[in-house]
């Protein structure tokens, strides 16, 4: 046999020793060895390495043992005289076998390992067979559309991804994966009243097909809130531009003879229009600087029933050209002090305020009022205007978002206020709240934290 390394040894002991520091291909061993029982040498050969096949080397007249140690796990036995073919054949068979072991345990265990690489990406993987059932299904899988593997697993895909039928079909599929494929595709899904959009290629082998996908359900909601972010503040830059050029040109005009008052007038819509634009600005670069997480805000002890009080009056002046409307504010116990950022807590009570006044198209009364409530204190600011949709109390929180997104009640904005207001809210450690019924107005709560006693004796 040539390219066969033999090792020998002249006692079990010796044998043993070398079993247990290298995995031989095959043992051949005399049943009889000095210092061990034949059997017991077997055990202890099993005990080391189950896997390496041993050929038992028997006398004359020792069938029975050697019976005994093939139902112990002998490969083979080799009888007295030796049959040298027979031997060396097999020999060889055992040397073979052992080798195809080896193989197919490195095929395990590569197996194994991209199975544990599938189990542990981010993309969700799915096999369809070439029946269309699904015959993998990784956690991924099972986080992005919430499908456990024991609901799809063995069932045709069309059973269980909704819509498959027709999805399915548009889905590119390449032949070999990597740069030369086909893209993927993005396709909606329905599940459970919810709708993902995934990003999914697949690749076809000899045993069906494996898909790929991603979840870009809150890419496609940020591009459609980037959509809607250029057209609301497109539509809010236009007004106050169309009014600045409009007077500006007016007062260019060398054919028209203004009075002072008419001058005066153009002047003041400039500069009114003006500040608008700067206050859109402003909502624009705060809101980012939130969602960025780069806002600090100051967190002393405010007087918030002189801040409101404050509020109200300036309020009271902007709309002092709405005669529809009457702003009132009541505090029971003055002096309530909380812990938070001055500036801040006056931009969210003038965002309420307005926000207030602007869904009173009709007019009505705006009430604000303070209460105390065991460990905080709220502000509560109420309306009698058009009021909110039922179901969408916290969607209004969100950016962009306007109860009257049409203006068909002539209520413009750009939606940032009241997410502005919870967010800055939210880093005083309080909480924003809303109660409304459509058509009958809305009150919205703010729940802020009393400031410390011990900081109010400072500031006393």
């Amino acid at each position: 046999m040539e390219g066969i390394g033999i090792d020998t040894s002249e006692t079990a002991a010796d044998a043993l020793e070398r079993i247990r520091e290298q995995d031989y291909d095959a043992i051949v061993t005399d049943i009889k060895m000095p210092g061990m029982d034949g059997l017991a040498l077997l055990n202890e050969i099993r005990s080391l390495r189950p896997k390496t096949p041993t050929l038992l080397i028997t006398g004359h007249g020792e069938h029975d043992l050697a019976v005994q140690a093939l139902r112990g796990g002998a490969y083979d036995f080799v009888q007295k005289p030796i049959d040298r073919d027979y031997f060396i054949a097999s020999l060889e068979r055992a040397i073979q076998l052992r080798r195809l072991d080896r193989e197919v345990e490195r095929q395990r265990q590569a197996l194994e390992r991209h199975a544990r690489v599938l189990e542990h990406v981010d993309d969700g993987v799915f096999l369809l067979d070439e029946g269309g059932v699904i015959r993998h299904w990784n956690p991924a899988a099972q986080a992005i559309t919430g499908l456990a593997a024991a609901e799809v697993l063995d069932r045709p895909a069309e059973e269980s991804l909704p819509g498959w039928e027709t999805i399915g079909s548009l889905i590119p599929v390449a032949t070999l994966p990597g740069p030369g494929s086909r893209g993927a595709k993005t396709v909606p899904l329905e599940l459970d009243g919810r709708e993902l959009w995934l990003s999914i290629s697949g690749v076809k082998f000899g045993d069906g097909i494996v898909y790929a996908f991603r979840n870009l359900t809150e890419e496609r909601a940020l591009d459609e809130l980037k959509g809607e972010f250029v057209a609301t503040v497109s539509h809010e830059l236009r007004t106050p531009l169309a009014a600045i050029y409009g007077s500006a040109q007016t007062l260019r005009r060398k054919d028209l003879d203004l009075d002072d008052e008419r001058r005066e007038s153009l002047l003041d819509v400039i500069a009114h229009e003006s500040e608008r634009l700067t206050r859109i600005a402003g909502d624009i670069l705060l809101a980012n600087s939130l969602d960025s997480d780069r806002l600090r805000l100051e967190r002393e002890p405010v007087d918030l029933d002189g801040l409101t009080r404050e509020v109200v009056d300036q309020m009271r002046i902007s709309f002092a050209e709405r005669d529809d409307i009457s702003i009132q504010f009541s505090s029971p116990q003055p002096g309530a002090a909380v812990a938070g950022d001055a500036d801040k807590l006056r931009q969210i009570l003038m965002n309420l305020i307005e926000n207030a006044v602007k869904y009173s198209p009709d007019g009505g009364r705006i009430e604000v009022g303070l209460e105390a409530r065991d460990s905080r204190v709220r502000v509560i600011v109420r309306d009698e205007g058009i009021g909110i949709p039922p179901g969408e109390e916290q969607r209004i929180f969100g950016k962009f978002y306007r109860v009257d997104p049409q203006l068909s009640r002539g209520v413009g904005g750009t939606g940032l206020g009241l997410y502005i207001s919870r967010e800055l809210v939210r880093r005083m450690q309080g909480r924003v709240s809303v109660a409304s019924h459509e058509g009958k107005g809305s009150t919205f709560f703010v729940d802020l934290p009393l400031a410390p006693a011990a900081a109010l004796s400072e500031t006393g």
